[in-house]
């Protein structure tokens, strides 16, 4: 039995110890040989991230699959519907709270960006690398006292939480599903849209949530607010978002994800946005990819096949 790896680079190599000790033949491959492929014969599990998305044309691929694996928590990038249709199984990591619960990573993204975008720190290295000195071209704000609005207040949101508390901020959100906590809950998200200064997003991709900010509710956001998303792309209308930039209601954006990652990115209203100079970081879906929270996601996934 083998364990195909679509994106072994930087796999952990007790994972892989792992598979082998289950009685597997670890191989490790890659999307071009895939795509370039007919069959894998022989192939009972799957190993993908993020890079594209598997879909029908990818899973008829492997006959003999019964598996596949992927250490996230969201599930975007795979077509679940071929997979219950040939009885494969999903491992993943949704669900398994207690084990995320010791990761931060993508928490820390969250702020990483929160800081660059509201101390304007991109464009103010990319000046100095042009000669420049200019100081008070890239002033910004401080974070005490500035109110704060989390959508989603799970596993992230709460780590997002407490960084804000500890910055001396002032901290609301919105979630439906959650009750009694240390931190002020609006009844509405057009509620926290109106009186947040900064915006930050984390919830799961569903139907519920998908184009969760749009044209609807963007007409709440505060004047010259900012919005970070580390959740998926298509949690907001990036149409709606990016015309709310073009005309500074909305001050900035810093985004780990977007609609169109896996598929045209220049197709992104926000990344052709961002050719047009609005004030938008985009980085690319790196928010849980640090090699330690990566190689203990992947030993731990490793043990629930």
């Amino acid at each position: 039995m083998i364990v195909l790896n679509a994106e072994p680079n930087g796999y952990s190599q007790k994972a892989i110890e792992n598979w082998k000790a289950k009685g597997y033949k670890y191989k490790a491959s890659g999307w071009d040989e895939i795509i370039n492929t007919d069959t894998f014969p022989g192939v009972h599990i799957l190993i993908v991230r993020l890079a594209r998305k598997v879909d029908r044309a990818i899973v008829e691929k492997f006959p003999s699959l019964t598996h596949l694996v992927s250490a996230t928590t969201g599930l975007d990038h795979i077509d679940v519907d071929v997979l219950h249709e040939k009885n494969i199984k999903l491992v993943s990591l949704r669900g398994q709270d207690d084990f995320l619960r010791t990761i931060p990573s993508t928490a820390e993204h969250t702020w990483a960006l929160l800081l660059a975008l509201i101390r304007n720190i991109p464009a103010a290295n990319e000046d100095v690398k042009k000669g420049n000195w200019q100081r008070d071209l890239f002033r910004g704000y401080q974070l005490k006292d500035k109110k704060i609005g989390i959508v989603g207040l799970g596993r992230t949101g709460t780590k997002v939480a407490t960084y804000a508390k500890a910055f001396g901020m002032q901290v609301q959100f919105f979630d439906p599903y959650v009750t009694g906590n240390d931190y002020t809950k609006c009844n509405s998200l057009e509620e926290l849209l109106s009186s947040s200064d900064i915006i930050s997003l984390h919830v799961h991709l569903t139907a519920e949530t998908e184009k969760l900010i749009n044209a609807g509710n963007i007409k709440s956001v505060k004047s010259g607010s900012l919005l970070i998303n580390t959740s998926r792309g298509k949690i907001i209308d990036e149409t709606v978002v990016a015309a709310a930039l073009h005309s500074k209601q909305i001050a900035g954006l810093a985004t780990d994800v977007l609609a169109t990652e896996l598929s045209t990115l220049q197709s992104s209203p926000l990344w052709q946005a961002q050719q047009q100079n609005q004030n938008i970081i985009i980085t690319p879906h790196i928010g849980g990819a640090t090699n330690d929270a990566m190689w203990a996601c992947e030993e731990f996934i490793s043990n629930l096949v």
